[in-house]
């Protein structure tokens, strides 16, 4: 049998279309930053903690952080998450925060 052009297009096509898809889901770390964020909730179970922040469920991984965060303030809050991978927590700090880390005079 005489193979089409046409099937050879169409099958690199979507050889490009699945490998983008599967890229764009797995091989990028998606990034999100929220200014003045309201923490709803706290939440853990048996290992992780979560807080939950504009109806998102967040992961905390640091144990610490969760625990000095507090539900009802405000703070800017990063997270980042990949695949199938639960939104996690990278960056936090009070909203309206005007102190900085250093040796400024």
């Amino acid at each position: 049998m005489k193979s089409h052009p046409f099937n050879w297009i169409a099958t690199l096509i979507a050889v490009l279309a699945i490998g983008i898809w599967l890229f764009t889901s797995f091989g990028m770390i998606h990034s999100k930053h929220m200014e003045e964020a309201v923490i709803t909730e706290k939440t853990h179970d048996e290992e992780d903690y979560f807080i939950i922040v504009e109806d998102k469920k967040v992961h905390v991984k640091d144990t610490s952080t969760w625990m000095l965060l507090e539900t009802g303030e405000t703070y800017n809050i990063t997270y980042e998450w990949y695949g199938m991978k639960k939104p996690y927590v990278t960056d936090v700090n009070q909203a309206h925060d005007e102190d900085q880390v250093g040796g400024g005079h």
